[in-house]
């Protein structure tokens, strides 16, 4: 008799648990139409996601070597490498959509980009008061204008090599802004924002000096943004700024308030 309560026990306990969707974890594919575009994306999904606790949410934006069309490239470049290696670093939701060739993040492409972000917090019930976004060379300069684009929604900002005018190698790469002064006009208008900026001194490609200025011009309008500057690193900055786990806790530390939104 109590072997036969056990097994209807296990039989009732194998059919609820077959009736739950199966709860998915790591590196997910995804799409997100915005407009006419559509594009592809993918979202990690720590371990430790349970559809209950709300986690902070990361946006990830990649170089212009992984733009493309396959949805995979730019999880091989910058964070989400350090993902891979380090899985305890990374309780987050993390989003990282994939820029279509020949394009950048601005305009319709930060639009979707956009999109995707706000789909994957929906989706996976993110903490709206820990969103963050971040991006190396091309994709820091996607971290700007997504900022100015949304102000309000991120608590904090993080940017490798990236710049405000156009680079060395692409003519149409910067970031939309209002006036005569980039530097001064992104610095208005993310006065108070957590910020941390890495550059390499060496680097030919996005002249270091763009992060100066646009350092100066931050700390000039009051914000304490953390800077810092690689003495013998060339344009791969994110490197190190993404193998240093200091990064990860400092990100996490930081929470939009409703005095701040």
């Amino acid at each position: 008799m109590i072997m036969s309560h056990a097994l209807s026990a296990l039989t009732l306990a194998c059919a609820l648990a077959a009736a739950l969707p199966a709860q998915k974890t790591g590196f997910l594919d995804r799409t997100v139409k915005s407009g006419a575009l559509t594009i592809k994306y993918q979202v990690y999904v720590p371990p430790s996601y349970d559809g209950q606790q709300a986690l902070p949410v990361i946006l990830f934006m990649h170089g212009s070597g992984e733009r493309g069309s396959d949805g995979l490239k730019q999880t091989q470049v910058g964070m989400p490498s350090q993902i891979r290696w380090h899985r305890d670093w990374f309780n987050a939701i993390v989003v990282m959509p994939q820029c279509p060739d020949d394009s950048v993040f601005r305009g319709v492409v930060a639009d979707a980009t956009y999109a995707a972000l706000e789909k994957s917090v929906r989706e996976f019930h993110g903490d709206r008061s820990r969103i963050y976004v971040t991006g190396l060379s091309m994709g820091g300069y996607g971290v700007w204008q997504e900022v100015l684009d949304h102000p309000g929604v991120f608590a904090a900002a993080v940017a490798a090599s990236g710049g405000l005018t156009p680079s060395a190698d692409m003519d149409n790469l910067f970031v939309s802004v209002k006036g005569d002064d980039p530097y001064a006009y992104v610095a208005s208008q993310t006065k108070g924002l957590p910020i941390w900026i890495f550059h390499g001194a060496k680097d030919d490609v996005v002249p270091t000096v763009q992060s100066q200025k646009l350092v100066k011009a931050m700390r000039d309008a009051g914000t304490d943004v953390k800077y810092t500057e690689y003495p013998d690193v060339g344009h791969g900055a994110w490197e190190p700024a993404y193998a240093d786990e200091e990064l990860w806790k400092w990100l996490f530390a930081q929470r939009l308030t409703k005095a701040s939104r």
